[in-house]
């Protein structure tokens, strides 16, 4: 007696490619939300790890990091200044303070390293130009735009008024390393830090050891549509996956704001030490308030 084997039908068959399909369709977003929450993690944990160097440098120096070493804004930024205390002691002996960032030795031995500490895993990791690494987190530079002051002098400042918003201090400017006994607004209250995205291609947002891209400004809201405003067309690249950005106007108005690739808001660090999120749908005259090293607003700022 011959046994006959029975092989699916094509119905079978069909019906089983349709459930390994749904079974697939059901994981991918999964799988994609843990690899999100793991993101946002260490994103949090890295601004954790840079607030808490930069109370190191102000337990060793009585005071925060410059913001930027002026010079054509290529001598040095607070990136530098914060090594020692991010584990990253041996490279901070590396850098040659008198040389800028973007020549040799600096970019040989420093410059063209990629920091963990210093890099969001949700954003897209670039370099630029000559290797020199982008990065994604920037200092509170105010709640004004940054002033380049006249054509040729990179010196970056702040605007005492802009756009019908008074500045209200910061933590961070150039040449100029403040206390934390400066922050009158209180530590809690003040932003210290938060994310930038790195600029695709030859976008230049996130060159935090260059001076023009090492802080950020809340004139314009976390994640904003408006557009950040850059040094020159050059350095601006508008097309996906970066945002908006348009080149400085004769104003000498720069506006950097606080982005990332992650849904919803930002990642900041406060004075105080503490890191958390922050909504994209926080009100501006808020974020705003947050900024503000010495502006009498009301607090707390965040609940």
């Amino acid at each position: 007696m011959v046994r006959r084997h029975r092989g699916f039908t094509l119905i079978e068959l069909l019906v089983v490619i349709a459930i390994i399909a749904i079974l697939i369709s059901l994981l991918v977003p999964a799988v994609q939300k843990v690899r999100d929450a793991a993101a946002r993690t260490q994103c949090l944990n890295n601004l954790k790890q840079i607030a808490t160097g930069m109370h190191g440098h102000h337990d060793a120096y009585k005071k925060l990091p410059n913001g930027v070493r002026t010079k054509q804004a290529v001598m040095g930024t607070w990136v530098i200044a914060t090594l020692p205390y991010i584990e990253q002691q041996p490279l901070f002996d590396l850098y040659q303070p008198a040389t800028a960032y973007s020549a040799a030795p600096n970019t040989t031995n420093v410059t063209t390293r990629r920091l963990p500490a210093l890099t969001c895993p949700a954003d897209l990791s670039t370099t630029p130009f000559g290797g020199i690494t982008n990065h994604n987190y920037a200092v509170n530079w105010g709640n004004t735009a940054m002033n380049y002051i006249s054509p040729g002098v990179d010196e970056q400042g702040q605007f005492p008024t802009y756009g019908g918003v008074t500045f209200g201090g910061a933590p961070f400017t150039q040449n100029q390393a403040f206390r934390l006994v400066d922050i009158t607004d209180g530590t809690s209250n003040t932003l210290m830090v938060a994310e930038v995205i790195q600029g695709q291609r030859s976008d230049l947002r996130g060159f935090i050891w260059w001076g023009h891209a090492a802080p950020f400004v809340t004139y314009i809201g976390p994640n904003s549509s408006s557009p950040d405003v850059l040094y020159t067309s050059g350095y601006c690249d508008a097309n996906p996956p970066n945002p908006p950005c348009i080149a400085m106007a004769a104003d000498r108005a720069v506006l950097m704001g606080a982005r990332s690739r992650h849904a919803g808001g930002v990642h900041v660090a406060l004075c105080d030490g503490t890191a958390r999120f922050v909504a994209n749908s926080i009100l501006l005259t808020t974020w705003r308030s947050l900024s503000t090293s010495a502006g009498n607003e009301p607090g707390p700022m965040l609940d």
